[in-house]
Order: C-alpha cells, then structure tokens, then sequence
C-alpha cells in the first residue's frame, strides 16, 4: 500500500503548526488570563479541545487530528 510510514509528520502542516506554538508561546500570559475570564464551562471546554488537539495520536496511534468543536454559550 501506498502513503507515508506510520509516524511520519505532516510536512506541509509543520510550518502552521509551528507558527500556532510560537503566537500560544508569546502570548502565554494572555492567553491564561482569557482563559481566567471565562465561565467554568467555557474553560472547561478549551481546556479540553486544547488537550486533544495537543495529543491527537499520542493515546490512540490512529487517531491523527482533531475536528473544532465550537465552545458552548
């Protein structure tokens, strides 16, 4: 069968993803006070997209991606 070996990365996709931890990594700050503002289950729920997002693959090899899911109102 054809395709990349298992683990390897999504090379067009290293640059994005590259780029969205640099802007979370300077504004570290911010983005922990945002998430200070939020009601308890609007944070809840980042927190857990984040979470997932960050470890898509890492607890189930064959999952490789995420899809957003909208906070809650």
């Amino acid at each position: 069968m054809g395709g990349r070996r298992q683990g390897t990365k999504n090379k067009p996709l290293e640059p994005l993803n590259e780029w969205v931890a640099g802007l979370i990594d300077r504004r570290r700050a911010q983005f922990e006070h945002d998430l200070d503002a939020l009601e308890p289950e609007k944070r809840a729920d980042v927190l857990g997209q984040l979470i997932a997002a960050t470890t898509a693959g890492v607890f189930d090899p064959q999952r490789t991606a995420v899809e957003p899911q909208p906070v809650r109102e």
